[in-house]
This record gives C-alpha cells, sequence and structure tokens, in this order.
C-alpha cells in the first residue's frame, strides 16, 4: 500500500511539473524557441495557400508534412488552439503508451499492477524533448502517437480492423517523420507469414503498405529528393563516420538505467558468447574514429548537436584536459554504447530492427540531437524487451528511471538556461 501512495506522489510531481513546464513555456531541449519560428512559418505557409500551391522551398522541416496537414483540415491556425493541439497529442501518446504496457502485462502473463505501469508509462512527461515539442508546438509528438497507435492495434487482436489499423498508422508514424520507417518494417515482419510466402495475408500487408505509401512518391518528387529542399541545403546526405561513435554514446545514455537493473547472468552470457566480437569492435573503433575526431567537427561546437556524453567529455570536462586523452575516453563510452545496441539488439528482432535503421539514417545526417533518439528508446526498450522480463522489478524499474529522467531534465534545463544562454 505504501508503494501504491508513494507512486502517487510522484505522478502528481511529474503532470504537475508537466503542466507547469506549459505554461512557462519550459525550454529544456534548448531548440524549441528556435525550432518553433520554423514550425509557425510552415502553419502559415499552409494556412496562406491550397495544398497543390505550396511552394517547398519555404517549407522550414526535414519531415513529410502530415502534422500540417491535419492542422489545415482541422483549421486550427490560432496560437493558443494550437498549444491545447498538441497538449491533447501529449497525453494521447501517455495514454496509448499506458494502454499497449497493459496489454503486454496480460499477454506476458506479467504479475505486475496497473497503477505501476500507468507510473512507467507518464516517465515520457519527463522527457526534455517530449516537453519541448509539447509546449513549443513542434512536430515529434505526433510521431510518437501514430507509432504507438500502430503498436497498439498489432497487439490488440488479430481482428480485421486492427490489422488495417496497424498497417495505416504506421505509415502515418513514416509521414510524420521518415526515419519512422523502422515502425513499418516492424509491423510488416510482425504480420508476414514466412512459412507461406504465398499467403493471401501477405498479399493483402503489401497491397495495404503499397496503397498507404505512396503519396509519399509525390513529396519526395516535387522535393526532388527524400528531403525537403530547405532542409537539404545543410543536410547533404553522404556517410559521416564521425556520426557513429556518437550514435553510441547516445545510445548508451539511455540504456543505462536499464543495463542496472539487467540479469547479470545474461550480461555474463553475452560477453562470454560475443568475447571476440566484443574485442575486435574496441580495436575496430579506435581504429576508425581516433583519428577522424577532430576539433574541426560540426560537434566541437557547445551549441550544436553530439549529445550529452559527447559535450560531457569534450566541453565540461574539468579532469582530463588533453584532447588526445579525451578522444580515448569517449571512444571507450561509444564501445560501451556499441556493446550496450549489440546486446539488446539479440533480444528482440523489433529492436534490431529500430538500431539498424536508426545507424542507416542518422550515420548519414550532417548533425545529431539527442533529441532523436529520446524518449524514442526508452518506449521501445519498454515496449519490445523489459515487457517480456518475467524477472524484472517494475517498481525498481520506475524508481530508477524517475530519477535518472529527472536528472537529466533538472540537468538539461541548467545547462541550457545558464551555460548556453
Amino acid at each position: 500500500m505504501n508503494t501504491k501512495y508513494s507512486l502517487i506522489f510522484f505522478n502528481c510531481l511529474i503532470y504537475l511539473s508537466f503542466l507547469v513546464g506549459f505554461f512557462l513555456k519550459e525550454n529544456s531541449a534548448g531548440g524549441g524557441e528556435i525550432d518553433f519560428a520554423h514550425i509557425y512559418n510552415n502553419i502559415i505557409l499552409f494556412k496562406n495557400y491550397e495544398f497543390s500551391e505550396i511552394d517547398w522551398v519555404k517549407y522550414e522541416s526535414s519531415s513529410l508534412p502530415i502534422y500540417y496537414l491535419i492542422i489545415k483540415y482541422l483549421g486550427i491556425f490560432n496560437l493558443k488552439y494550437l498549444e491545447l493541439f498538441n497538449l491533447i497529442i501529449s497525453f494521447s501518446v501517455i495514454f496509448i503508451f499506458y494502454n499497449i504496457l497493459v496489454l503486454l502485462k496480460k499477454k506476458n502473463k506479467l504479475n505486475v499492477e496497473n497503477y505501476i505501469l500507468f507510473s512507467i508509462s507518464s516517465l515520457v512527461l519527463l522527457s526534455p524533448y517530449f516537453r519541448t515539442s509539447t509546449f513549443w508546438i513542434l512536430e515529434e509528438n505526433i510521431g510518437y502517437l501514430f507509432m504507438l497507435l500502430s503498436i497498439y492495434f498489432a497487439l490488440k487482436s488479430q481482428s480485421k480492423i486492427n490489422f488495417i489499423s496497424s498497417i495505416f498508422f504506421a505509415c502515418l508514424a513514416f509521414y510524420s517523420r521518415q526515419s519512422y520507417a523502422f515502425v513499418i518494417l516492424i509491423v510488416f515482419f510482425y504480420y508476414y507469414n514466412f512459412s507461406n510466402i504465398f499467403a493471401f495475408r501477405n498479399f493483402v500487408l503489401i497491397i495495404l503498405f503499397s496503397v498507404f505509401l505512396i503519396p509519399s512518391l509525390y513529396f519526395f518528387y516535387q522535393w526532388n529528393g527524400l528531403i525537403p529542399p530547405y532542409a537539404a541545403l545543410d543536410r547533404t546526405i553522404k556517410f559521416q563516420l564521425v556520426n557513429l561513435p556518437i550514435i553510441f554514446s547516445i545510445c548508451l545514455f539511455y540504456l543505462i538505467p536499464f543495463i542496472i537493473l539487467e540479469d547479470k547472468i545474461r550480461i555474463l552470457n553475452f560477453i562470454k558468447v560475443k568475447k571476440i566480437i566484443i574485442v575486435i569492435s574496441l580495436f575496430c573503433l579506435f581504429f576508425l574514429f581516433y583519428e577522424s575526431i577532430k576539433t574541426s567537427d560540426v560537434y566541437y561546437d557547445i551549441k550544436l548537436g553530439g549529445g550529452i556524453i559527447y559535450k560531457l567529455t569534450f566541453h565540461l570536462n574539468t579532469i582530463i584536459q588533453d584532447f588526445n586523452h579525451q578522444k580515448i575516453l569517449f571512444i571507450l563510452i561509444s564501445w560501451l554504447g556499441f556493446l550496450s545496441i549489440l546486446y539488446y539488439a539479440s533480444r528482440s528482432l523489433n529492436l534490431t530492427i529500430f538500431f539498424l535503421i536508426f545507424l542507416i539514417i542518422f550515420s548519414s545526417a550532417n548533425i545529431i540531437f539527442q533529441e532523436y533518439f529520446d524518449p524514442m528508446i526508452f518506449i521501445l526498450i519498454l515496449i519490445f524487451y523489459k515487457m517480456t522480463d518475467t524477472k524484472c522489478n517494475f517498481t525498481h524499474l520506475f524508481l530508477i528511471l524517475c530519477g535518472y529522467k529527472s536528472t537529466l531534465l533538472i540537468s538539461n534545463i541548467i545547462y541550457y538556461y545558464k551555460i548556453v544562454n
């Protein structure tokens, strides 16, 4: 009973902090105000022009425009209504996430109370990037909603309407951000019958995905590429070697609390089985990245991307001052990140797809920001791995994640309001 009341207290604090942040226009991710200028430009663009008349050169986003099409269809161009619209989307994300956890509890016969699952789902509200996207009317949260709706309908039951709904929302997730292609692959592999490739359901699956994704070809044709002209100006798609250790370090940052609670025997068995890969990967990382990390990197600007660990290693490191030693430290951390990705990918096909798609997409991006992975990794690790772990103590999981994400939120607020500004 004490545990229940303690979690209720923590939940009240989480929701209170979220509502206070909403009214104070909190900018804990640091880019809210700048990104809002681009978002509002797009909103006005869709308000003033018919869809067929839009000049895509003036479209200031790197994503497909489902967010703005919905706003245009609903006719909510007033900023106050838009803020309320984004707030509803954000709470809908929590609601659907909670219902997914309940479905997985029943499916995997887990001994966990629903109020604990509700508490865990509420932790998304502590994400600096989720909060900033909500408070500054940004695009990201609607993608989380579509992704979770797709997973929800896939898990709910094997009815025709759920089958179609899951595919439909997977495609809408892609229309919110191209990097959500992993949702399409996860849903495709979930439904595809590999034992009978000529099964009627496989045929319907391919047809539905093809029909729902055909409109994306219009945008790619208009843009002469996979991203809009505005984004293409400074986001030339080419392989960036230095991005890989940054991706590894960011992933490690979000996987740490799960690793802390991981079954130690599983980890030891993983090390035993993968010991050759573990050793070779360390040498490969040093060989590939030691010379490629330079002070001329775009990330070597405290205000630009790179993630928290990069900034802590190179900008806020008061212990190790030598740049070469900082590089060694960062590569070692990135190596641990690579091993963490390898471990969780080996535990779940869905996580393998997720990490693989993100590595492919963001290894070609000009700049990687921490927000690309938060709260995405947190949500997917819970859905595709921890909710199948019958040994997991979910109360401990909540407390560790709550402390971890609260520390991240407070640190972000201090960093962006005191150091950057």
